[in-house]
């Protein structure tokens, strides 16, 4: 793979990979609240990321941009910077695609033996099922990772499970909680262009095609039309990747005769989507920053959970409104949404929940900071 790269006196910048460029505003969000950091922790020091499409990334985030697969190019920029950050969202999972959980410990891998130094930044882990991969992660994980943040407990008992101990490894939360909406104005502006009064009475609706999930769509169908009927909430379809997701909310609207309703289908900037989750009265979600972004507002949440990591958030804030997609009925659904609407008359459970969230978010900051600070470790993994 070439040489080593250059002594840690001579390095600068930091290298950040993730799913980056495929349309997903939860993980733009996560993005913008990294560089966001490592701006502040490393001064003009220059910033690259890997993405799927770096022309947008470019635009979009105002760094410089590689391709994800563009190894000749990954490797000679992991030569010269300092810092390799495998950031934000679950990578090391199996369960998704085994060929992603290869590719980035391949980074991790690499990133050490060129010399940098290495941090997992507010991850999700797991599941990771086979236990070859399992002990591929051990050995990786413990031989090339100088620390890991992570956005849950789950995530912990995850790592203690793969036997990962050697990193130096804090508990804190979702990089997306420390942003900030877009100003009231420029939330109105888009709630306009939407045909949305910015005042109105809204229902947030995010939600993503998956197995099972067509079997569910008048379960769904019935909880919205439950909040229109009952509260007066019209429902708003938030696309949280806006390429695939508006299948999804079409299939639900075709049972929804007579509810007026919005689709965004639209790419927003990570300020507007929390802008816009703002003014929602409560948000049913199957996307994970669905539920993050509305909760990082002080918004009501139901969640519906398709995979570990969504449950995992919820019962770390203390939110127990939750069930599985594949056990979910109306009856469960539409009691989830009334509590819901319960708490947004008394709020302070969910504040406080939050508030305790973006004080453990810190920590990812801390220790990004701490991990620059260091002297660099050994120039090559075991």
């Amino acid at each position: 793979m070439g040489q080593r790269g250059l002594q840690s006196n001579q390095r600068s910048g930091i290298l950040i990979c993730g799913s980056y460029g495929l349309g997903n505003t939860g993980d733009e969000a996560i993005l913008k609240a990294i560089l966001r950091e490592a701006r502040a922790a490393a001064g003009g020091e220059e910033l690259t990321v890997l993405s799927r499409n770096p022309a947008e990334t470019t635009a979009r985030h105002g760094v410089a941009a590689l391709h994800m697969f563009d190894l000749p190019g990954i490797l000679r920029v992991m030569g010269r910077v300092r810092l390799y950050i495998n950031g934000g969202g679950s990578l090391i999972q199996d369960a998704t695609s085994r060929r992603s959980l290869l590719y980035y410990l391949f980074t991790l891998r690499a990133a050490r033996w060129r010399g940098c130094k290495v941090l997992m930044y507010g991850c999700g882990i797991g599941p990771v099922t086979r236990p070859g991969d399992v002990t591929l992660v051990r050995r990786v994980l413990n031989g090339c990772v100088d620390a890991i943040t992570l956005r849950e407990d789950a995530s912990l008992a995850e790592l203690a499970r793969f036997g990962v101990d050697k990193p130096e490894i804090v508990l804190a939360a979702d990089p997306v909680l420390s942003l900030q909406p877009a100003p009231e104005e420029e939330t109105d502006a888009l709630m306009t262009q939407l045909g949305l009064d910015p005042r109105g009475a809204y229902l947030g609706v995010c939600l993503r095609t998956w197995k099972g999930f067509e079997d569910k769509v008048p379960v769904i169908a019935g909880a919205v039309r439950c909040a229109w009927e009952k509260y007066g909430l019209a429902p708003v379809f938030l696309s949280i990747n806006h390429i695939s997701d508006g299948d999804a909310a079409d299939q639900v609207r075709a049972h929804l005769e007579g509810v007026p309703s919005c689709v965004l289908r639209q790419p927003l900037s990570s300020e507007l989507m929390l802008g816009l989750t703002s003014r929602m009265h409560a948000v049913i979600s199957m996307r994970l920053h669905g539920l993050i972004f509305a909760a990082g507002q002080g918004v009501p949440l139901v969640g519906i959970t398709y995979d570990p990591k969504v449950s995992g958030f919820l019962s770390y804030m203390g939110q127990e409104l939750y069930e599985d997609l594949d056990g979910l009925t109306a009856q469960r659904l539409r009691e989830m949404l009334d509590q819901a609407m319960a708490l947004r008359a008394s709020r302070e459970e969910l504040h406080a929940a939050v508030a305790r969230l973006r004080r453990l978010e810190q920590n990812n900051s801390d220790v990004l900071r701490r991990l620059l600070a260091r002297e660099s470790g050994p120039e090559v993994a075991p």
